[in-house]
C-alpha cells in the first residue's frame, strides 16, 4: 500500500509508516494528479484541493484531511467515485479559542478598556464557535452567537444582534451554494451594519470576507479594526491588507501542537477503521511535554493580572503578527513562499489545557477552569 501525504502533517511516520510499504511526502500546494495516480491513500490539509482533477484515474480509495473542515474536498465527487474520506472535526478548536483570547487582550490594550467588558458576536457555532461561546460566557462576557444550522442560535434575533457587537469573530466553513452561503458573507452591506468602532476577526476561511470591501470600509472608518489569520489571496495577501490589520497572522490560529497532532491522530484512527486494523498508537504516547507547565502567583496577584499572564504565556498573538510583517515588500512569489515557510517552521505552541496555575489565594478560579487551565492551591 502506498500513502501520499502533505509533508507538513505532523507525526506522519509515527502513525502511518507501519501501515504501508511506501510513504511519500510533498508540499500540499504542489500536489498534482501525477503525484497521486498510484497512491492508495491520500492525506492532506486545507491547502490541497481534492477533486476529480486531482484523483481521476488514480488508485486512491481513502482521503484523510487532518483539518476540521472539508470545504477543500469535493465530497460529491468522492462519494460518486466510491472514495471514502474523513476529516478531524474539533481537533484544533481549543487552539483557535486560545487565539481569540490572546487577540482580545491586544484589542483591550488598543481600546484601553477591560477586555471582559467587550461584547462578542460569534458567527458559526460548530466545534470552534460553540467552544468559544461556552468559554466567553463562563468568563462573564456578553456573547451572542448565530448559526442557522444550530437550533439554539438560529433565530432571526441572533442573526441581527451578532453583527452589532464590539467584536465579531467568524467560525464558518466556506459554502458557495445553497440557502446559507458563506462566500463573501461579510461584504459592503454587512460592514454597514457593524459598529464603526467594531473589530472583525477572521480565523476560518479567507473568502468569507470580501477583502476589497474590508479595505474600503477600513479606509472610510479609521476606528474600525480587523484581525485576520486567513485571506482571499492566500498565500500572498497584499501589503495593503496586511498593513490594514491590527493583527495579521499566517493561517495559524489552530496551529497548536495539540491541535495539529490531534488532527493526525483522528485521521489515523479513521484509517484504522477503514482498513479494519487495530489502533496500536495513542497521541499521549507521542506528544512531547509542554515547555512551560506551571505558573505560580502570590496572594497579591489579582485575577485580571493572572488571566493575562496565563493566556500570553501559552500563546501571544503578537509574536505571529511580527513574523507576518516580515512579508511586507516581497514580490508575490517571494511572499507566497515566505507565508508557507512561516507555517512550516512554526514554533512549538501548546494549548492552555497544558497550563497549571498555583496560588495561595485565587479568586474567580472558575474563569481559569473555563479556559481549560488546571488549578493547584
Amino acid at each position: 500500500m502506498k500513502i501520499v501525504a502533505d509533508e507538513n502533517i505532523p507525526l506522519l511516520n509515527a502513525f502511518f509508516s507501519d501501515m504501508c510499504q511506501e510513504l511519500v511526502t510533498l508540499p500540499g500546494r504542489e500536489m498534482r494528479a501525477e503525484h497521486v495516480k498510484d497512491a492508495d491513500i491520500l492525506l492532506v490539509r486545507s491547502i490541497t484541493q481534492v477533486n476529480a482533477k486531482l484523483l481521476q484515474n488514480s488508485k486512491v480509495k481513502f482521503v484523510g484531511t487532518c483539518t476540521i473542515g472539508t470545504d477543500h474536498l469535493d465530497t460529491t465527487y468522492l462519494e460518486q467515485a466510491g472514495i471514502q474520506y474523513a476529516n478531524a472535526p474539533g481537533c484544533n478548536a481549543k487552539a483557535v479559542v486560545d487565539y481569540i483570547l490572546s487577540a482580545l487582550l491586544v484589542l483591550q490594550e488598543r481600546k484601553q478598556t477591560p477586555w471582559q467588558s467587550l461584547s462578542v458576536g460569534i458567527v458559526g457555532a460548530g466545534n470552534v464557535g460553540g467552544l468559544l461561546y461556552d468559554t466567553l460566557k463562563a468568563l462573564g462576557m456578553k456573547v451572542v452567537a448565530y448559526d442557522p444550522n444550530v437550533e439554539a442560535f438560529a433565530s432571526n434575533e441572533c442573526s441581527e444582534q451578532v453583527w452589532q457587537q464590539d467584536v465579531v469573530t467568524l467560525h464558518t466553513p466556506i459554502i458557495k451554494q445553497g440557502e446559507h452561503t458563506t462566500y463573501h458573507l461579510v461584504d459592503e452591506n454587512r460592514f454597514a451594519k457593524m459598529k464603526d468602532t467594531a473589530c472583525l476577526i477572521n480565523s476560518c476561511r479567507g473568502e468569507v470576507v470580501d477583502n476589497q470591501a474590508l479595505l474600503k470600509h477600513k479606509n472610510s472608518h479609521p476606528n474600525f479594526e480587523c484581525i485576520l489569520d486567513v485571506y482571499e489571496q492566500e498565500p500572498a495577501p497584499t501589503d495593503e491588507l496586511i498593513k490594514a490589520c491590527l493583527l495579521a497572522t499566517p493561517h495559524i490560529a489552530g496551529y497548536s501542537l495539540d491541535g495539529k497532532y490531534g488532527g493526525t491522530a483522528m485521521i489515523y484512527e479513521a484509517l484504522c477503521d477503514v482498513l479494519a486494523l487495530p489502533k496500536r498508537l495513542r497521541l499521549a504516547q507521542l506528544i512531547s511535554e509542554a515547555p512551560l507547565r506551571k505558573l505560580s502567583f502570590s496572594g497579591e496577584a489579582d485575577i485580571q493580572y493572572i488571566l493575562k499572564q496565563v493566556i500570553q504565556s501559552a500563546y501571544d498573538i503578537r509574536d505571529d503578527h511580527f513574523r507576518m510583517l516580515s512579508l511586507l515588500g516581497l514580490t508575490k512569489d517571494e511572499k507566497a513562499k515566505a507565508f508557507d515557510g512561516l507555517r512550516k517552521e512554526y514554533p512549538m505552541r501548546r494549548d492552555l489545557t497544558c497550563q497549571v496555575v498555583s496560588s495561595r489565594r485565587l479568586s474567580h478560579a472558575v474563569w481559569l477552569q473555563a479556559m481549560g487551565v488546571r488549578i493547584k492551591q
